[in-house]
């Protein structure tokens, strides 16, 4: 049977135990803990008052130390904190049990250190002690007094001796290190392990964050029916009663009558299909598949009734997903910035560093942003927690408005060629890629 914790190990038959990695596990679990505990009696005594947060601070460590040991790392119980809330970290932290179960295993890891200090000096001590009476036994004989009355003679011919008690005393080491360890990695496993309500409590976050998003979604479908029903239907409708008029005018009218009734029919046909791609561009433009965020929101500064400036330093392909989310998060901000500011002008970067990807979007209205009070930007940062992403918000009253969503460029998409970009832009002027776009006139 193959052992897969350190408690697993310590019931082996001891040749299996011994000849395994376990030992060595076990001892870099306690040489680590013997290392720590001086560096945490030195951090502490002039930061006392600090203690949680060495606490959570050390949390993060023990957990990974845990891997050592064979045991699952536990997850935090700490409830995630909005980065709308993040000035409020302090109060929530310091009033959460798993901070103070935290505090408590550095205590405890304090003094589970201090004896792993000692085991380990011990151990050491008697590994050196026996390599050097065997070194200084092949130089010549010498005599020496061990404990109280036990005293050793050593010579030439006598130097192994030391030998088989430094071998047993490594088997009994690799024992005494395994069950230290299994102790203390077992205290820290149950002490920073959530409990059943932090569970129920990340459980009814993620649930109010799931409301939020289908609440966002039947919104979005409402908009989508109503703009169905009021515009491209009506204009079908339209469309209908024009081609009776054709019909009519067809039996009975004259050629002047015909054509002006042909002519008013296709003018209403253009703006059934005018109101249809409109429909369709909010629901989801294909500019944005086809070639990009810096693209659609080109498209999207066209039809504008608010200036858009757009600067793009590179911006690379992402997701579906995430480039649907950065399209909808500017057209967003432009919304807001049109309907409850004096903005003159939105302002939006695209760029890229090594890590992440970037979506900036700032105006010159009066500030005073409010997630909370609205669905919009609410949804958004909701749909890019879930995509890995994170939307920052800094807007103090008075302004300016400043917007920053970003995600991980782990897994983003290939980069189009340089003839991809090229065809493009030749593909017609209203769709090229431009850093200052202007709504159409």
């Amino acid at each position: 049977m193959k052992a897969q914790t350190v408690w697993q190990a310590l019931m082996l038959p001891p040749w299996q135990f011994l000849a395994s990695g376990w030992p060595w596990r076990a001892l870099a679990f306690v040489v680590t803990s013997a290392l720590l505990a001086p560096i945490l009696i030195s951090v502490l005594v002039p930061t006392i008052l600090l203690l949680p947060f060495w606490g959570i601070a050390l949390s993060r460590l023990d957990r990974q130390r845990l891997v050592l040991l064979g045991l699952p790392r536990p997850p935090s119980g700490h409830v995630p904190v909005p980065r709308g809330e993040r000035q409020n970290w302090l109060g929530v932290r310091l009033t959460e049990p798993a901070t103070w179960r935290e505090m408590l295993s550095l205590l405890l890891g304090i003094v589970f250190g201090a004896v792993s200090l000692a085991v380990v000096g011990a151990e050491g001590l008697v590994v050196a002690v026996g390599v050097a009476l065997s070194s200084m036994a092949l130089n010549g004989a010498l005599s020496a007094n061990l404990f109280g009355d036990i005293v050793i003679d050593l010579g030439p011919e006598t130097w192994w001796w030391p030998i088989p008690v430094i071998a047993f005393a490594l088997l009994l080491f690799g024992y005494v290190n395994g069950l230290l360890a299994a102790l203390h990695g077992g205290c820290l496993r149950w002490l920073l392990a959530p409990r059943i309500a932090e569970i129920d409590e990340r459980v009814a976050r993620l649930t109010r964050s799931r409301a939020t998003l289908v609440a966002a979604n039947e919104a979005e479908r409402r908009r989508i029916e109503r703009d169905l029903h009021d515009g491209v239907q009506q204009e079908l409708v339209a469309i209908a009663a024009r081609l009776g008029i054709l019909e009519l005018e067809l039996q009975h009218g004259d050629d002047a009558a015909r054509m002006a009734a042909l002519e008013a029919a296709q003018q209403q046909t253009e703006r059934a299909l005018d109101s249809l791609r409109s429909t369709v561009r909010g629901i989801h433009p294909a500019v944005l598949s086809d070639h990009g965020v810096a693209a659609a929101l080109t498209e999207l500064a066209s039809r504008s009734a608010m200036p858009l400036r757009i600067e793009d330093r590179g911006f690379p392909r992402l997701s579906p997903a995430r480039e649907a989310a950065a399209y909808f998060f500017v057209a967003e901000a432009l919304t807001n910035a049109a309907k409850h500011t004096s903005a003159s002008v939105v302002r939006v970067a695209l760029a890229a560093d090594d890590e992440r990807a970037y979506v900036i979007a700032s105006d010159t209205g009066h500030g005073g942003v409010d997630v909370d009070r609205g669905t919009g930007l609410r949804g958004l940062r909701e749909r890019a927690d879930a995509l890995d992403g994170e939307l920052a918000i800094d807007s103090p009253v008075g302004g300016p408005t400043r917007l920053t969503l970003s995600f991980p460029l782990a897994d983003a998409a290939p980069q189009p060629s340089e003839s991809d970009r090229r065809a493009f832009i030749a593909s017609g002027p209203e769709r090229s890629v431009v850093a200052d776009a202007h709504p159409a006139r």
